[in-house]
């Protein structure tokens, strides 16, 4: 379902957790005007194998912006007619390279979910009347067929050209050497169905779970259909695109890793903001415009977004000047179509990115003498770099690195059978906004700076003006290049280029230690939420994502215990979001919760006790803190974080044996007459529950009573104003903010929880522009980023407490 507002719709979303959502552009005038002839589309006007389509969409070839919806279409075919394709029916194969590789079945395009085959030609022909959902089909094949083509091309010229050991560029490329023999150009050979009429109203999507394109039609004009127009079809496509280059690495793996990466995990997160910007960018890079979707989004729908600063959709003193760029995070919620309304919306949230990606583009033309093509292959180039080492979750990055991780951790099993990789893809270092561009910002300078590079006309592109470009953004947030990874043992050593101290203007960044929760006098630092159907709704999107997979035997599937008074009590699944506060004097974005396990106790006579060395300083040592460490910091330790994320089994490095992830929540339990903060296992040994009992059975006894879901223990906030909270940031119509499972953690309680139990939850707390949240405060580092495995600890996060009493 599409989200609406009063004033417009938004559509084209990537679909990840049931939720369809997004919005597109208006337009300006074209120089293109329309026949006055209609053209005959039968049967026999065209040569086997033939057909036509629409070139653009109909107001880009009528040039009138206020065309009507019962427009003859036929005016805007061309009478050449174009070649569709060869085969009996309307799919293509995808070649690999050498017969290595080969796709038979690589696309088709059908009529709707509720056929079951790709359409058949007439007499061999495509040739279709514009009014048929046959021409819609074909018009969808003919106008794809390019961009996948230029997709595959641009793959084979890196493979081949580039990213080899005898290529004209090479460095350490994070492509696959079994990129065709083991299919991962396309997906592993997945066939893409891309569905020309779906049965969806006012929108267009992408659905990674069964890898398909759906274009609908608009409710009051069923006649304007999104298949007919190019540039929301090409949007779409890039989803696609990014879903496939983000995995390259995981497919080429093969079949004994079968684990994907996806682009996003929640309704809002900055992945997800990435995709929608990037995905325009794909758009644009077809027909170099700047702004998409004219005909059945703007010229209908009022929604659209610009992909260029100097397009007249844009609000007064938005411009191309240096002063007037759409910076991060400045621009997180802007509407050009209404620049007053502020909404928390992942294709709002992505138009930076949009727009520095068109800006760099221009850039390389001009910096570069390239043409308009070759420009926006080399940012094409740079993105497929960029996202085949931050979705690898073998964690090596590139072939080269002989099974060193340097990426997302470590790609062992934990002890439930996750990888710890995608753990850390998914919410402990996820794509956002910084790691993005640093990524991007490392393979250009390896690709068109390093090693005397000619690619820029010759000559080196000069890394002043990608620094000052990316500022001019706001997107100057890292410190290096991070060309030696985050490995616990290499992530620190060899050369490690620095950015340009001089060219961080206008990248702001912000300290840790003003983010908190709302200090207010009336202000409840935590909100819950208990209702049923609410809890039974979100649940259900979570595990249809492939977020989270199951619940406790423990708790009803119906959620009987939930009883709706916004309190925490046995029985119930309870989503909880704090309210954080922003006390400093910038923006603070991208910011994320996390309730998942993590290293802060110390295992004394076999029972996890809370560590109070952190910043919490919490708790206090009468109140059951562990007992002070001895000597060098060593495994098992408070002082000393983990390097396998409390996997003991491992054996690279040294085994742990003493080191063990812990539950964020502990509890208050009373020995001898002392009231202290303990494990929860502690509690039930007190209260005689049988181990089989806890939520997760007798392998789970730390956190028997209350412990967050896993897959949805963590939250995002896209933006956090200046001396203010998040809700009235984004206070809503009605003036009160508009929770969604994005931003709400989940947990279990225990039915056998006594009432009263008091529990205190340590989650730890981050954003993009965090002064400390990714640098390593070593200065023996060298403002390097913090290493993986520091992750599984507290030096990169704001601890903030979360207590409540169970109430019966």
């Amino acid at each position: 379902m599409g989200k609406s507002s009063p004033h417009k719709i938004l559509i084209l979303a990537v679909v990840f957790t049931g939720m369809l959502s997004g919005c597109l552009a208006t337009s300006g005038k074209s120089s293109r005007k329309s026949s006055d002839v209609a053209v005959s589309n039968s049967t026999f006007s065209v040569p086997e194998n033939y057909g036509r389509i629409l070139h653009d969409n109909p107001i880009i070839l009528s040039g009138n912006t206020q065309l009507e919806a019962t427009a003859d279409l036929s005016r805007y075919l061309q009478s050449t007619p174009d070649f569709i394709t060869s085969h009996d029916s309307l799919y293509e194969s995808c070649s690999g390279s050498n017969n290595v590789g080969d796709v038979p079945f690589c696309y088709e395009v059908r009529k709707d979910r509720n056929t079951a085959q790709a359409l058949l030609p007439i007499s061999k022909r495509w040739a279709f009347p514009v009014t048929t959902s046959e021409f819609s089909q074909v018009n969808a094949f003919g106008n794809l067929k390019p961009q996948i083509e230029r997709y595959h091309n641009l793959l084979r010229d890196i493979y081949y050209n580039k990213a080899q050991p005898s290529g004209l560029y090479y460095y350490k490329t994070a492509f696959p050497q079994t990129l065709y023999s083991t299919k991962a150009q396309w997906y592993g050979g997945q066939n893409l169905v891309i569905y020309a009429e779906c049965d969806v109203a006012d929108n267009a999507f992408f659905d990674p779970s069964d890898f398909t394109l759906c274009f609908g039609s608009l409710t009051e004009f069923p006649q304007v259909k999104m298949a007919q127009d190019p540039s929301v079809m090409q949007h779409e496509m890039g989803h696609a695109m990014q879903l496939m280059m983000y995995n390259i690495r995981n497919v080429a793996q093969g079949s004994t890793f079968l684990d994907r990466s996806e682009a996003s995990y929640a309704s809002y997160d900055e992945a997800g903001a990435l995709g929608e910007g990037i995905s325009d960018y794909f758009e644009y890079t077809m027909n170099g415009r700047s702004r998409i979707g004219e005909w059945g989004l703007v010229r209908f729908l009022n929604s659209g977004r610009p992909l260029d600063e100097d397009d007249p959709m844009h609000a007064p003193g938005i411009s191309r000047n240096v002063e007037e760029r759409l910076r991060y995070p400045d621009y997180l919620s802007y509407d050009a179509t209404d620049p007053t309304a502020t909404v928390e919306d992942v294709h709002y949230a992505g138009q930076t990115a949009t727009h520095f990606l068109t800006a760099f583009t221009r850039d390389l033309m001009e910096t570069c003498s390239m043409s308009f093509t070759m420009a926006s292959d080399t940012v094409l180039y740079l993105l497929t770099e960029t996202y085949a080492q931050l979705g690898d979750l073998s964690s090596t990055a590139s072939d080269q690195n002989l099974g060193v991780p340097t990426i997302n951790h470590r790609n062992d099993r934990d002890d439930t059978g996750i990888r710890i990789s995608k753990d850390w893809n998914m919410k402990v270092t996820p794509v956002t906004y910084r790691s993005f561009f640093q990524t991007f910002a490392k393979y250009t300078y390896q690709i068109l700076n390093k090693n005397n590079s000619t690619r820029c006309n010759g000559v080196n592109y000069p890394l002043d003006n990608l620094e000052k470009l990316l500022d001019s953004y706001g997107l100057l947030l890292f410190k290096t290049y991070n060309e030696n990874g985050n490995n616990y043992t290499t992530g620190h050593t060899g050369t490690n280029k620095h950015i340009t101290a001089a060219n961080r203007l206008k990248s702001v960044t912000v300290s840790k230690n003003l983010l908190k929760l709302d200090p207010g006098t009336d202000a409840s630092p935590f909100f819950i939420f208990d209702k049923r159907a609410d809890m039974l709704s979100a649940l259900a999107g979570m595990q249809q994502s492939g977020n989270i997979t199951q619940i406790s035997s423990m708790i009803p599937s119906q959620l009987e215990y939930n009883n709706g008074n916004g309190q925490i009590s046995p029985g119930e699944v309870v989503g909880v979001a704090l309210n954080l506060y922003n006390d400093s004097n910038s923006i603070m974005a991208g910011v994320q919760v996390l309730a998942n396990d993590w290293d802060h106790a110390k295992t004394e006579s076999g029972i996890p006790k809370p560590c109070n060395t952190f910043e919490d300083a919490w708790p206090l040592s009468t109140e059951g803190a562990a007992s002070p460490d001895v000597g060098v910091p060593a495994a098992g330790q408070c002082q000393w974080t983990t390097r396998t994320n409390g996997v003991t089994s491992l054996v690279t490095p040294a085994p742990e044996t003493s080191e063990k992830l812990q539950p964020v929540c502990f509890v208050q339990v009373t020995e001898g007459g002392t009231t202290k903060w303990a494990n929860q296992d502690t509690l039930r040994i007190n209260q005689g529950i049988d181990i089989n009992d806890c939520l997760g059975g007798s392998a789970h006894r730390n956190d028997c009573f209350f412990r967050a879901i896993r897959g949805a223990d963590f939250a995002w906030y896209s933006k956090i104003d200046p001396h203010k909270n998040w809700g009235s940031t984004f206070p809503g119509e009605s003036g009160s903010p508009k929770f969604n499972p994005g931003n709400i953690m989940f947990f279990e309680v225990n039915p056998n929880t006594p009432p009263g139990t008091v529990f205190d939850c340590r989650f730890r707390a981050r954003f993009t522009n965090c002064t400390e949240c990714f640098t390593s405060s070593n200065p023996a580092y060298s403002d390097d980023d913090w290493l993986d495995y520091e992750y599984s600890g507290a030096a990169p996060f704001k601890i903030i407490h979360f207590q409540f009493t169970v109430i019966d």
